[in-house]
């Protein structure tokens, strides 16, 4: 399915406003999310977006692919010191300041990039870009909610497949099996530096209270020291909470959901604890409301779990572990913005698309919560984009 020209013209307008904004004469991009968010494919591209005027995308590997799949047309890329040459010969000046996606770029590239354009000023664009992203048009809602329907037959999946004595790993394979024949597409694309994770954490009892490099609260042990995050070999047992936090992706665009089962009742204490994050879900949810601060709702947040639950030192993790977040955007890649973390200070706006996840690690025992992808769009907070249902699953 290709992304629709009109699409791609809309996105590429709102860039070229803040770069008029901002005195930016143009921004080359090349990050993978971005050059697919404005040319409608992920082949190896470049694409130079003028402050104003028509893109050019040029096309690495593979040519035929690229200019099949977007809607632009495409030029064949014979190297990146050709790239000034494209700019003049499309009758576009060549720019005195240029932006790129400096929160990524490798040095190396940065330097070739320097090289080419021995007399250019380089900026920084990549918020401008995530900011614009983490706006989502009709078009990317429908690929959201396409895949928050896999996600809950994937779900219904894991229900009837799951029974004592197998190991994480074995349902984590059955599980991604299953998504794959219902379409979802297997990437899962990260922007954050070093940042590794399987399409999905599927963990239970002690093992998903241990933390892990990865920046969240719930990342699981994971198979070896080389693969740290994730399912184990291990058995799952009965009357443990089982950690089944995934992602599904279709054309691209990612639903992060987390829901638990157990095979038999869990504690008392872990239930009443799920019912809290549930509860906590809710307050967030209905604080997202276009024109808040982000970090003023994490403090809210915080504050209400201090003061109402016995909670406060296994939220959102415990110790050191414990993370500053509880919400993050989702898209095209995993840690998109808004967050809603401490000190953040993005204002929220209509179509902002979040997965919210509060959770308690309690060490040596498991982890309960709950996590939900959402879209924000009036005074009445945000909308739930996950449709599978929130109660605790116990088969």
């Amino acid at each position: 399915m290709k992304v629709p020209l009109t699409e791609l013209q809309e996105r590429v307008i709102n860039l070229q406003d803040s770069l008029q904004k901002k005195g930016i004469e143009g921004a080359l991009l090349v990050q993978r999310a971005d050059t697919l968010y404005y040319t409608g494919t992920a082949q190896n591209v470049h694409i130079y977006i003028p402050k104003q005027g028509k893109p050019i995308v040029l096309a690495y590997r593979d040519f035929d692919r690229a200019q099949q799949e977007s809607a632009w047309e495409v030029i064949p890329l014979k190297g990146i010191s050709k790239i000034p040459n494209y700019i003049q010969e499309a009758g576009l000046p060549l720019p005195g300041i240029l932006g790129l996606e400096l929160d990524v770029l490798p040095v190396n590239q940065f330097e070739r990039y320097r090289k080419t354009f021995p007399e250019v000023l380089f900026v920084d664009v990549s918020t401008e870009v995530r900011l614009q992203r983490a706006v989502k048009s009709e078009w990317e809602l429908a690929r959201l909610e396409k895949s928050a329907q896999i996600h809950a037959l994937v779900l219904e999946y894991a229900k009837e497949v799951l029974h004592q004595g197998m190991t994480e790993v074995e349902l984590e394979g059955l599980v991604e099996g299953k998504a794959r024949a219902l379409g979802h597409g297997g990437y899962v694309r990260m922007r954050g530096f070093d940042s590794e994770l399987h399409f999905c954490v599927i963990t239970s009892g002690a093992r998903a209270a241990v933390p892990s490099c990865f920046d969240g609260p719930v990342t699981g042990q994971g198979v070896s020291i080389a693969h740290p995050n994730g399912a184990t070999m291990a058995q799952i047992q009965t009357n443990e909470p089982i950690i089944v936090d995934m992602v599904t992706v279709v054309h691209g665009y990612q639903i992060d959901q987390t829901r638990i089962m157990s095979l038999g009742p869990l504690s008392e204490e872990l239930t009443k604890a799920y019912e809290v994050a549930r509860q906590i879900e809710e307050k967030i949810r209905a604080a997202l409301i276009p024109g808040r601060v982000a970090g003023e709702i994490y403090e809210e947040i915080l504050t209400w779990v201090r003061e109402n639950t016995p909670y406060e030192k296994n939220f959102m993790g415990y110790g050191t572990s414990q993370v500053r977040f509880v919400g993050h955007g989702v898209g095209l890649e995993l840690d998109e913005l808004p967050t809603i973390s401490k000190g953040s200070k993005e204002v929220l706006k209509p179509g902002m698309v979040l997965a919210i996840e509060p959770k308690f690690v309690f060490p040596g025992i498991g982890v309960v919560g709950i996590e939900d992808t959402v879209v924000i769009e009036a005074e009445m907070g945000a909308r739930y984009l996950s449709v599978s249902p929130r109660e605790l699953t116990v088969l």
